[in-house]
C-alpha cells in the first residue's frame, strides 16, 4: 500500500497561546497515570483535543499522537499510520512492522510484535488515538481491544472520542484500567470561567457570570463564540442579550459542526422536536410521526449529539440550551410561518389532551397561538393557582398583552393580584384604570360572569385601603360584601390567591404597606372583620394575622408576636402557600434567635426547609441561618450558610433582594470590610428610597451609619442614624434597631448629644425614643457599673471644665479627695494625664 504521510496527523496538535490551563483536570490526569486507558469523551466544542494536548506538553514524557480521519477506517491503514506514528515520535520499529504487515493476513501478530516492542522501550509512552469517533470496523476494534489486554505497563492509551466505544468497558472498570473524562468534567466550572473572561479574581464578577454559565451549560466551544461576539464585555448584559449576539456564531458552529453533517432524515426529526423544552418519546411521535423516537434519542445521547436523558421512567430527554437554539433558528429559517404554526398547534393540542396544560400553554405561546393559549388558561385557571404557577399566569399575560391579545376581564383582575405579589404596582395601577374605565362603559362587574371576580377586586381594593387610611367603615364595604349565592357555580371564587412571591417579611408587601404599619389596635380591628366575614377562611385572613404578628415582634411583644404567627402558619401550611408560612418559619427563628437560642433558631429553619422544594424560598431560609450565626458571632459559619444561597437562587435576583445584601453587608462589616459594606448599605438605601419600603430604609440607614461611625466618620453616621430614627419613630420601629449590636456606641454619642444640644439638632426625632431603644443597651451599664455615683458626679463637672477646687467645692469634698477620685477614674478610663481625661468624658457624655 503506497502512504502519504501527513505530519500533522502524528504530531500533537497546536493550541492557540491563551488557551485556559485546567488544573483540575490535570490534576485528574496526573492522579490517574498508571491507568492503562483514558477515554476523554464528549461533544464537538468541549476542549478534549486541547486539554490532552497541554497536559502531555507538561509532563515531558515520550507521546505517540494519532490523529484519525475517516480513511483511517481501513484496518491495514490504521496499523500502518499507527506504526509510523510510534516510529516518528519513539520507536525504530516502521520497516520491520511493515515488513511482517506486508507478509502475514493475521493482525494479531503485528499487535503482539508492536507489544513486544513497546515492552523493551526505557521510558514511558502515552498513546494518543484523536479523534476516534471516525472509526467504525470491527476488525479495528479488535486490534484496539488485544493492545490494551496485554499492554505493557510503561505504556498509556488515551482515546479522544465524541461517541460511545464499542469495547469492554464494564469489564475493564471492574478491573481498575480505565480512567473516563466526561462532559460533566470538561466543562467549564464558575472559576475556569472568570479565568477566561478576566484573569483578575473578583468575587462580584464571578457572581454576574453564573447566569452565562447556566445558558452555555459549561460548553467551552459556545463560551468562545460569546466572548468573541461580545467582546468580552457581558457584565451589564441579560442571557438573552448575550444569545442574542452570538447567535449567528453559534448556529454556523452547531450547522456546520453537527446538523448538515447527519442525514436528511434526523436532521429534520431535531429541527421539529426543537420547539420543545422536553422530549418524550410519545409527544415527539406527533411532532415528526417517526414512531421509533425513543430509539433515536437514545442513538443520539450515545454519539454525544447534545442531548442528554432528564428523566429514566418514563424516558424524557433535553436538548443543550444552546444546540436547541440553534435548531429553532434553522426551523424558522427552513420553514413557511404556516407550516411552523401548524406544528406548533398539533403538538400544543397533544399536550393538552395529555392534562399537561403548562407545557400546552408555554408551546401555544412560543408559537404565537394566542388565542389558543387564552382559550386553555381560562380552562385550567384554578389549577394554575392550586398548583402554584402564578408567576408562570403573570408572565402569560403579559405575553398576551405584549402581542396585542385581548384578555378577558376574569384574568385580568386576577393579574392584578398577580402583580401586587410581585410588587409591581405601576402596572398594576395601569390595569386597574382599565378595568374602572370599562366599568365606567361596560359596567363589567354588573355581569353575572363576573361576579367571583368584581368580589375579588372589590376586597382586594378594600383592603389595600383600610391598609392605606385605617378607615375600617369605608372597608367594611368591600370585605363584609356578601358574595352572590350562585358563587359556587363560578370555579374562580374558589381560587386561593397568593399575596407574596418573594419577600421574607409580610411587612414589604402591599399586604403590609411596605413598612408603613398601622397600630395594633387597628390591625385587631381588621382581624375583627375579617372573622366575621366570609372571607374568614381565605388565605388574605391568613395573611393579616402574619402581619400583625410580624408588628407585634416589631413593637417588641413576642409574646403575641409567637402566638399570632402560629396563626398564620398554620393558614400558610394549608393554603401551601410559602409567602405565608416562609415569613412566619424567619420570624420564628428570629424571636428564639432574640432570646440567644440559636439552636432553636437553626431547628426552626431546617423544619421550613422540609415544608418547601421551592428553591428561591430555601435560599431565604439560608439567609437567615447566616444571620443566625452572624448574631452567634460565628463569621466562618455565617458565610459559608451565605454562600449556599447562590446555591438555589440566580445571583442576578440574588443580588436586587434587599434580605440578600443586607446580610452580605453585615458579613462584610463582620469582617471589617467597612467600604464595601459602606456601599451595599448605600445601594440598599438608594432602592428603598425608590421602593418606598419603609423597613428596607431603616436597616439600610443603620448599616449605613456604623460603617460611617467605624471610619471615623461620626458626622455622617449621626446624620444616617438621626434619618432612620426619624423614620423609625414614625412608625413605631423598635426591634429593627436593637438588633443591630453594633449601633449602641452611635447611639449612646446620639443620646448624649441631644441632652446637652441647646439648638435644633436632631429634635425632630424624640428623645423619650431614643431613651426606650437605649433601654436594651447592656453594655453602656456594664461599663458605668465600674464607677461610683461620686466618680460619675466627678465626670460630669470634669467635662463641663471645672478645676479640683471647684469640683470640691460643689461636691463638698476636699481636693485631696477628687485628686484620689481623679486617680482612680484616669484607671477605668485608660489615661494618664487630666486633658485626656477631660477629652475622654467630653466625648462620652456628648459635650
Amino acid at each position: 500500500m503506497d502512504m502519504v504521510w501527513v505530519k500533522s496527523k502524528v504530531t500533537i496538535p497546536r493550541t492557540v497561546p491563551d488557551a485556559l490551563e485546567r488544573k483540575k483536570l490535570f490534576s485528574i490526569l496526573s492522579n490517574n497515570r498508571m491507568k492503562k486507558l483514558t477515554i476523554i469523551k464528549a461533544p464537538a466544542g468541549y476542549g478534549k483535543t486541547t486539554l490532552l494536548s497541554l497536559w502531555l506538553k507538561h509532563i515531558d514524557e515520550s507521546v505517540a499522537w494519532f490523529t484519525i480521519d475517516q480513511n483511517d477506517n481501513d484496518p491495514v491503514r490504521f496499523l500502518r499510520y499507527l506504526i509510523h506514528t510510534l516510529s516518528f515520535s519513539i520507536l525504530n520499529v516502521e520497516q520491520k512492522l511493515n515488513n511482517i504487515l506486508d507478509e502475514i493476513t493475521s493482525f494479531e501478530t503485528i499487535v503482539d510484535t508492536l507489544l513486544n516492542d513497546l515492552d523493551t522501550y526505557k521510558g514511558n509512552i502515552h498513546i494518543v488515538f484523536d479523534n476516534f469517533q471516525e472509526i467504525h470496523t470491527p476488525q479495528i476494534y479488535q486490534i484496539l481491544n488485544r493492545l490494551i489486554e496485554y499492554l505493557p505497563a510503561n505504556v498509556r492509551i488515551y482515546i479522544i472520542t465524541r461517541t460511545n466505544l464499542e469495547l469492554p468497558l464494564a469489564k475493564w472498570r471492574v478491573k481498575g484500567w480505565i480512567l473516563e473524562v466526561g462532559v460533566g468534567q470538561l466543562s467549564f466550572d464558575l472559576e475556569e470561567l472568570q479565568s477566561f473572561f478576566s484573569p483578575v479574581t473578583n468575587d462580584e464578577q464571578k457572581d454576574v457570570l453564573k447566569p452565562l454559565l447556566k445558558t452555555t451549560e459549561g460548553w467551552i466551544a459556545g463560551i468562545q463564540l460569546i466572548k468573541l461576539s461580545t467582546g468580552g464585555m457581558i457584565d451589564n448584559l441579560s442571557s438573552e442579550e448575550i444569545l442574542a449576539k452570538a447567535s449567528s456564531y453559534i448556529h454556523e458552529y452547531f450547522m456546520q459542526e453537527i446538523l448538515l453533517i447527519l442525514p436528511q432524515e434526523l436532521q429534520d426529526f431535531l429541527l421539529r422536536t426543537s420547539i420543545l423544552n422536553y422530549l418524550e418519546p410519545s409527544v415527539c411521535t406527533s411532532v415528526t410521526n417517526e414512531l421509533n423516537s425513543l430509539t433515536i434519542f437514545s442513538e443520539l445521547e450515545k454519539n454525544c449529539l447534545f442531548i442528554e436523558q432528564v428523566q429514566a421512567h418514563p424516558p424524557v430527554y433535553r436538548y443543550h440550551t444552546l444546540f436547541r437554539h440553534a435548531l429553532q433558528v434553522e426551523f424558522h429559517r427552513q420553514q413557511s410561518y404556516e407550516m411552523i404554526a401548524s406544528i406548533y398547534y398539533e403538538v400544543a393540542t397533544n399536550l393538552c389532551q395529555r392534562e399537561d396544560y403548562v407545557a400546552a400553554i408555554e408551546l401555544a405561546l412560543n408559537g404565537e397561538l394566542y388565542e389558543l393559549a387564552h382559550e386553555w388558561i381560562q380552562k385550567y385557571l384554578v389549577e394554575i393557582f392550586a398548583e402554584g404557577h402564578t408567576l408562570l399566569f403573570g408572565q402569560w399575560i403579559q405575553k398576551l398583552r405584549n402581542a396585542q391579545f385581548p384578555v378577558d376581564i376574569n384574568l385580568l383582575v386576577l393579574y392584578i393580584t398577580t402583580l401586587f405579589s410581585t410588587h409591581e404596582m405601576d402596572q398594576a395601577k395601569k390595569i386597574i384604570e382599565e378595568l374602572l374605565f370599562k366599568q365606567n362603559k361596560l359596567k363589567w362587574m354588573d355581569g353575572f360572569q363576573f361576579i367571583a371576580v368584581s368580589k375579588i377586586f372589590e376586597i382586594m381594593n378594600a383592603y389595600i385601603g383600610y391598609m392605606e387610611d385605617g378607615d375600617l367603615e369605608k372597608a367594611k364595604v368591600g370585605l363584609q360584601t356578601r358574595v352572590n349565592v350562585r358563587k359556587n357555580k363560578s370555579s374562580l371564587y374558589h381560587i386561593s390567591l397568593k399575596y407574596n412571591q418573594f419577600e421574607p417579611r409580610i411587612l414589604r408587601t402591599f399586604v403590609g404597606a411596605r413598612g408603613k404599619f398601622l397600630p395594633v389596635g387597628k390591625m385587631e380591628e381588621l382581624i375583627h372583620v375579617l372573622n366575621e366575614s366570609e372571607i374568614k377562611e381565605r388565605n388574605i385572613t391568613g395573611v393579616t394575622y402574619g402581619l400583625l404578628a410580624e408588628i407585634l415582634y416589631e413593637i417588641n411583644d413576642l409574646d403575641r408576636a409567637g402566638k399570632e404567627l402560629e396563626i398564620g402558619l398554620k393558614y400558610g401550611l394549608r393554603f401551601q402557600d410559602p409567602g405565608l408560612f416562609i415569613p412566619m418559619y424567619l420570624l420564628k427563628a428570629r424571636i428564639y434567635m432574640t432570646k440567644k437560642q440559636f439552636e432553636e433558631a437553626h431547628m426552626v429553619l431546617i423544619e421550613a426547609m422540609k415544608e418547601t422544594d421551592k428553591p428561591y424560598w430555601v435560599g431565604m431560609l439560608y439567609i437567615m441561618k447566616a444571620q443566625s450565626y452572624l448574631l452567634e458571632g460565628n463569621i466562618s459559619y455565617a458565610q459559608q450558610e451565605f454562600f449556599r444561597v447562590t446555591d438555589f437562587i440566580n445571583y442576578r435576583i440574588a443580588s436586587r433582594n434587599p434580605f440578600y445584601l443586607l446580610v452580605q453587608g453585615k458579613i462584610l462589616y463582620a469582617n471589617n470590610q467597612l467600604e464595601e459594606a459602606l456601599q451595599i448599605a448605600i445601594r440598599l438605601k438608594e432602592g428603598a428610597i425608590q421602593e418606598k419600603q419603609i423597613v428596607t430604609l431603616i436597616e439600610a440607614g443603620l448599616l449605613e451609619a456604623i460603617c460611617h461611625f467605624s471610619l471615623g466618620k461620626e458626622d455622617f453616621a449621626l446624620t444616617g442614624l438621626h434619618a432612620a430614627l426619624e423614620h423609625g419613630v414614625l412608625y413605631g420601629y423598635y426591634r429593627t434597631f436593637i438588633e443591630e449590636d453594633s449601633i449602641w456606641p452611635l447611639l449612646n454619642k446620639y443620646w448624649r448629644i441631644r441632652q446637652h444640644s441647646k439648638g435644633d439638632t436632631f429634635k425632630s426625632v424624640p428623645l423619650a425614643y431614643v431613651n426606650k431603644l437605649l433601654q436594651n443597651d447592656s453594655s453602656e451599664d456594664e461599663f458605668f457599673a465600674n464607677f461610683t455615683a461620686r466618680e460619675k458626679d466627678v465626670l460630669q463637672l470634669l467635662a463641663e471644665g471645672a478645676s479640683n477646687n471647684e469640683i470640691a467645692h460643689q461636691l463638698q469634698l476636699t481636693e485631696g479627695t477628687i485628686r484620689v477620685y481623679l486617680t482612680e477614674i484616669y484607671s477605668k478610663i485608660g489615661v494618664r494625664s487630666r486633658t485626656k481625661a477631660i477629652l475622654w468624658a467630653k466625648e462620652w457624655l456628648g459635650f
